[in-house]
């Protein structure tokens, strides 16, 4: 009898555990049914925590488990439409930190297209927000919103020039011409893609290493002026305006040998013709000044434009005697 009654009790649990989970199945599906609903409405924000009602609900049933994937497909979407809104409403921060979300629950839930999307958009207003700061000379705000966003969206490479270019102007060259070596990196990654930025960023960091190392000539501080130069070089190799300060800093100097390391290379980099003269004229004069007077024939003989052409012909004149 004892048995019989233990059977019985064990039959009537059964029965109320599948009562219990049947039941929570269909408050899941009633719950995912309203969420559904409501982003047919475009409701969105009203939606969320809905949604996330009814995964939380559904992953403690696993009968449940198709209900609960179908909600969390839809959580990216609700996140990046409703971010959408915002941003149309001008509320450019909301409209961020939706898109975040989106990126959050798409890469959570599979969605990457909804998150590179999000990622997209996120960019495109963190650009927004700096460039008013930017316009207004306010680089270090500007800097700290582009900062945001090139984090976002380490690819972005309009986020990531600005951002640069903000250093640069507010004087945090440190950080400046990392950002522009990241940038010129992405080409090793993909040159097709990534060639016109990398060119930019060599642009403007030869622009503002040049800028920095003129200072530090004004400075005499000639130290600091041969290490950017040989750092823009380690990364354009072909500068050729980043050869010609080097070789005029070393004449200034008087520092002939570096002037003959550099000389040739430096001629080479030069596509304007007056520019190639004078290389070859301050090579010139290096090897005259070390009492190298075939060197420093050749190299007068290769002065053809600009300025100097007459001295140079008047040096192989004395030379030649």
């Amino acid at each position: 009898m004892n048995k019989m009654k233990i059977a019985i009790a064990a039959c009537a649990a059964i029965l109320v555990s599948l009562n219990v989970s049947a039941q929570t199945v269909n408050d899941v599906n009633t719950k995912y049914n309203e969420a559904a609903a409501l982003v047919t409405g475009k409701k969105y924000a009203e939606a969320i925590p809905v949604l996330n009602e009814t995964i939380e609900l559904g992953l403690k049933v696993p009968e449940a488990m198709e209900t609960v994937t179908n909600a969390q497909k839809l959580l990216p979407v609700c996140y990046y439409m409703k971010g959408g809104l915002q941003m149309k409403a001008g509320q450019y921060e909301a409209a961020v930190a939706d898109f975040e979300k989106a990126v959050e629950t798409g890469e959570l839930y599979g969605d990457i297209t909804r998150a590179t999307q999000a990622k997209s958009w996120i960019s495109k207003l963190y650009t927004q927000m700096a460039a008013d700061a930017f316009n207004s000379n306010d680089y270090k705000k500007a800097a700290e919103i582009f900062a945001k966003g090139y984090a976002a969206n380490p690819k972005d490479t309009d986020l990531a020039l600005n951002l640069a270019m903000s250093y640069c102007e507010m004087g945090d060259t440190t950080n400046g011409y990392k950002t522009y070596r990241e940038v010129i990196a992405l080409e090793e990654v993909n040159a097709t893609k990534y060639k016109e930025a990398a060119d930019q960023a060599k642009e403007k960091l030869s622009y503002y290493m040049l800028l920095e190392a003129s200072k530090a000539a004004e400075a005499e501080d000639y130290a600091k002026v041969y290490a950017l130069v040989e750092s823009l070089l380690s990364v354009d190799p072909n500068s050729a305006s980043g050869y010609m300060m080097l070789i005029q800093t070393a004449n200034n100097q008087k520092d002939w040998n570096k002037v003959i390391e550099k000389g040739e290379a430096a001629a080479a980099a030069q596509t304007d013709p007056v520019l190639k003269s004078e290389a070859y004229f301050l090579l010139g004069a290096a090897y005259q000044n070390i009492d190298n007077k075939p060197k420093a024939i050749e190299a007068y003989k290769m002065v053809t434009e600009g300025n100097n052409v007459a001295t140079a012909k008047a040096q192989i004149t004395a030379l030649s005697k």
